[in-house]
C-alpha cells in the first residue's frame, strides 16, 4: 500500500485530463460498488450475519457516489460519453464478482485497499486539487475523504472474523486490488497524454 500511495502522491493532477480520466474511471469502477455489496450479501450464508448486515449498511453508504464523479467531470467541463472505460479500471472490478461467488467475504479485501488509500490520501489529496480546480470539481474525493476513516475500521474488524482460510484469501485479493490500481493509474498516464 505505502507504494501505491506514493506513487498516487506524485502523480500530476493538475493535467486536467489526468484528473478527468481518473474521475471518469473512478465512475466506472464505483458503478459497481452497491452492485458487488448487494450479490456479496445475497451469496452470505445464513449463519453469517454480521457480514450479511454490513454488506447492507455498507450499500446505504455508498449510494450515489458514482454520481458525484460524474458531476465533479461535467464541472471541469468534461463527459462520460467521451472518456471510454479502460480494460484495466474493468478487470479491477469485473474478478470482484468472480471472487464473491467463491466466498463473498474475500470481496473485503477490495474494499479494504480502496479504503484504505482513501484514507491515506484523500484529505491531503483534496488541498492539492483545490489549487487547481474548483470545490464543485472535487466533491467525490472530498466525500470519501470525510467518510472513508470508519470504512477501513469496520472492513478489518469485519476480516477479524473472518476463518484463516477467509483471511489469507482476503488478503491476496487485498494486493491484488492495489496492483490493479496501480495499474490503472498508469494507464491513465498514458491515454491522458494523447
Amino acid at each position: 500500500m505505502n507504494l501505491l500511495v506514493n506513487f498516487f502522491q506524485n502523480l500530476d493532477w493538475s493535467n486536467k485530463n489526468f484528473y478527468s480520466n481518473w474521475l471518469a474511471q473512478s465512475y466506472y469502477y464505483t458503478t459497481y460498488s452497491t452492485r458487488m455489496l448487494a450479490f456479496a450479501a445475497g451469496w452470505t450464508e445464513n449463519m453469517e450475519q454480521s457480514y450479511y448486515r454490513r454488506s447492507l449498511k455498507h450499500i446505504s453508504e455508498e449510494q450515489g457516489h458514482d454520481q458525484i464523479a460524474i458531476n465533479d467531470l461535467k464541472n471541469l467541463g468534461g463527459s462520460i460519453d467521451q472518456i471510454s472505460e479502460l480494460g484495466i479500471t474493468r478487470s479491477m472490478w469485473e474478478a470482484q464478482f468472480f471472487k464473491i461467488q467463491k466466498d463473498p467475504t474475500y470481496l473485503l479485501g477490495y474494499i479494504l485497499a480502496l479504503e484504505t488509500l482513501a484514507v491515506k490520501t484523500f484529505k491531503e489529496f483534496n488541498h492539492v486539487l483545490l489549487k487547481t480546480y474548483p470545490e464543485t470539481a472535487t466533491r467525490f474525493v472530498k466525500v470519501h475523504a470525510d467518510d472513508d476513516p470508519d470504512h477501513v475500521e469496520e472492513a478489518l474488524n469485519q476480516i477479524n472474523k473472518c476463518t484463516p482460510e477467509q483471511q489469507k484469501a482476503i488478503m491476496f485479493n487485498y494486493e491484488q486490488t492495489i496492483s490493479m490500481y496501480h495499474y490503472m493509474l498508469v494507464e491513465i498516464q498514458q491515454v491522458s497524454k494523447k
